[in-house]
């Protein structure tokens, strides 16, 4: 499958929340990047962390341009990130900060044909 095949289907298992779609496409010491300095090494770390993440955040990635470099061996998604601010919950009345749309750039490596590496970079919320 070609890198950019590839890419585009993680994304959509990420978009769907198959988190065990998503950790098939890695390999068994995979490395996990999160925004927020978050770093684990591990396959089940990083499907634990990527999956309270994308959850915790109610997380999807859209608007995306795939680039990969001539050996089919790096990615790099520019992307918007859409998510819900959870900051400040109201759970007895149903109350959160609202939606909201940050530019990210998701950068992928593969050295055969299974993931190594996943990191997320995004804008900062003010």
């Amino acid at each position: 499958m070609s890198l950019r095949d590839q890419t585009l289907a993680l994304i959509e298992a990420l978009n769907r929340r198959d988190f065990d779609g998503v950790t098939g496409a890695f390999e068994e010491e995979a490395v996990l990047d999160l925004p927020d300095g978050i770093r684990v090494i591990g396959l089940a770390s990083f499907r634990d962390t990527l999956s309270a993440y994308i959850l915790r955040h109610d997380l999807s990635l859209a608007d995306m341009l795939v680039m990969t470099d001539s050996a089919e061996t790096r990615g790099a998604v520019e992307c918007t990130l859409k998510g819900r601010d959870r900051r400040g919950v109201d759970a007895e009345n149903g109350v959160d900060g609202g939606p909201y749309s940050l530019p990210a750039v998701l950068i992928l490596s593969r050295e055969g044909e299974l993931f190594n590496r996943m990191s997320l970079f995004a804008a900062i919320r003010p």
